[in-house]
């Protein structure tokens, strides 16, 4: 666990700094990893989304590798919806578009979709198809947004329009089909009726052609939002949903394919997993994690942790938590009782090896908000850069996708970053401790600027 004082010099004042670098990938937030994927033909190979890029594991989370915003074809303040497909091949939603890598990570190119610059805001891989996707965008209109659905079958090298669009006024947040069915898919959002906002559930049995709409529990003066935690992988029929709030959200389930929707716990809910038999329940927030199961949803607490994501494999829980809590990414053998940690943010070993090329001018401030040490000057590119990358050889390293942008060589401005960086990691410069109170204060700027933002988009 990183002690309260490590965090301060090397997260506050790196965090600050990393924010006013130019192109790595400045957002301004504590880094973090809140989405973790495994990989649906390959249990070893997992995926998880940072504030601060992709990390990837090719042995199920001893090692992970870091891929940076700039070579998968983002910047700024996204959070993109991470799927992966057959053949391990990864796909993420972007405000650019669908990145996809075919290589786990060592190449990028934007998937072939017709969204005339609308961003995509969720990924649904379908489980028992995994050449198959659904996408959910958002166009911009006079007033707000209308949502479509586009979706592709050859593992996510094009995507096309799918089904029937939804209402116009209803601001779909989350899209999930049924394992068991790939007919049934679901949908969830918001309706905006004379300023009052009411949550829905649709409901396909025609793969988007035709749908049926039904009201969800939802408190409009407390709740934001209303999101399909999972649909179990053996009843079409039945799912799970939670809402979001700023204070207290609830867990929802329905045994009917939504015609009737019951609340069956309200707390913190930040994260939710399924069994992959669909029996037993996972889901927390900042008050721990609880489980139960599925036939009688009576829960316990099962850790005082914060969870800020989960995913079940057959026999392990993973979970997204924080140094503070004891990990970033943790690995559960006994149903959520303990973890191991398997990443700490001080242990990323470094940009991917098979990426380095277009990631080597960031790490160094990367580096630096991780609290990652600094063996000497000469160790101030690329890191370490140890993953075989599953096979990919080093006359790879580099190639790439052009719209990302193509790799630069180590400038002197980077150089430049990099020696401050590797002064803040040691914490040896006192001008960093006498920039400390201004930096904290814009890092703090920068946060609230990006939860407004949040609040924007909810509404």
């Amino acid at each position: 666990m990183l002690k309260r004082a490590r965090i301060v010099a090397s997260g506050v004042i790196g965090l600050a700094l990393f924010g006013l670098a130019h192109g790595a990938g400045a957002n301004g937030r504590y880094p973090k990893a809140d989405q973790l994927v495994i990989a649906p033909d390959d249990s070893e190979f997992l995926v998880a989304r940072s504030t601060f890029g992709i990390l990837v594991s090719h042995d199920s989370g001893q090692n992970w590798d870091w891929i940076c915003e700039r070579a998968i074809g983002y910047s700024g303040v996204q959070d993109p919806t991470i799927g992966l497909m057959a053949g391990s091949a990864i796909i993420a939603g972007l405000s650019e578009g669908i990145a996809r890598s075919t290589d786990r990570g060592c190449n990028w190119a934007f998937s072939t979709a017709d969204l005339g610059g609308a961003p995509v805001i969720d990924l649904s891989v379908h489980r028992n198809a995994p050449n198959h996707a659904l996408a959910l965008v958002w166009d911009a209109q006079n007033v707000g947004y209308s949502s479509r659905l586009l979706a592709t079958n050859d593992n996510g090298r094009s995507f096309s329009p799918y089904g029937n669009p939804l209402d116009r006024a209803v601001l779909v947040t989350t899209i999930d089909s049924a394992p068991s069915n790939a007919q049934r898919v679901y949908a969830s959002g918001t309706r905006a009726t004379d300023g009052v906002r009411s949550a829905l559930l649709f409901a396909s049995d025609d793969a988007g052609e035709h749908w049926s709409e039904y009201p969800v529990p939802f408190d409009p003066k407390l709740e934001q939002g209303i999101y399909i935690a999972a649909v179990d992988p053996e009843d079409a029929d039945t799912l799970y949903l939670r809402t979001s709030s700023a204070t207290v959200s609830r867990l929802l389930v329905s045994h009917d394919g939504g015609k009737q929707i019951d609340s069956v716990y309200t707390g913190s809910l930040l994260s939710f997993a399924l069994s992959p038999d669909g029996k037993q329940l996972y889901f927390g927030g900042e008050d721990g994690l609880h489980a139960g199961l599925a036939s009688d949803l009576k829960f316990e607490k099962r850790s005082p942790l914060r969870m800020l994501c989960l995913a079940a494999s057959a026999q392990t829980l993973y979970a997204c938590s924080d140094e503070y809590s004891g990990f970033t990414v943790g690995a559960s053998l006994d149903g959520g009782l303990t973890f191991e940690p398997l990443l700490h943010l001080k242990t990323v070993r470094g940009p991917l090896a098979c990426s380095a090329a277009r990631c080597e001018d960031d790490w160094p401030l990367v580096r630096a908000q991780l609290g990652i040490p600094v063996a000497g000057p000469s160790d101030a590119g690329a890191g370490s850069m140890a993953s075989d990358a599953a096979g990919a050889s080093s006359s790879s390293a580099g190639a790439g996708m052009g719209e990302a942008g193509a790799p630069s060589a180590p400038s002197t401005a980077a150089a430049k970053r990099a020696s401050c960086a590797a002064a803040l990691a040691s914490v040896s410069c006192g001008s960093a401790f006498a920039l400390l109170p201004a930096l904290a204060l814009f890092s703090l700027s920068l946060r609230r600027r990006s939860r407004a933002r949040s609040r924007l988009l909810a509404k």
